[in-house]
């Protein structure tokens, strides 16, 4: 049984499903709602492997540490190459295109005149 998001399942009826039925419904629930998620950057995923270290009464390794960052970088660079490509679908930043629009400021000091 595939999950329909106009017409979900009441709690009920997820559990009277046969077993095969209940794991296929909820994976395709699980690939749907993927969609609109993103992955964790580093601060994130080292805060997770910090969290479950100390969960499991252990010293986070160096190892684990590394590989924390590792993950996040090419999660935050996978995210930052899917939005350049996005703002240049969309024609890229208006205030650059704009040619009416001859100083904009770019740092917070310029906010004050």
């Amino acid at each position: 049984m595939k999950y329909n998001p106009e017409s979900e399942l009441t709690d009920e009826q997820v559990t009277a499903l046969p077993e095969d039925e209940f794991f296929e419904y909820i994976d395709s629930k699980a690939a749907y709602l993927k969609q609109f998620t993103r992955p964790l950057e580093s601060y994130h995923t080292k805060r997770f492997v910090g969290i479950g270290a100390a969960i499991e009464g252990r010293d986070l390794t160096n190892e684990e540490l590394e590989a924390a960052k590792k993950i996040g970088k090419d999660n935050f660079n996978k995210r930052m190459e899917r939005e350049a490509k996005a703002a240049e679908q969309l024609g890229g930043d208006p205030k650059y295109r704009d040619l009416g629009i001859k100083h904009f400021k770019t740092n917070r000091t310029q906010w004050f005149d």
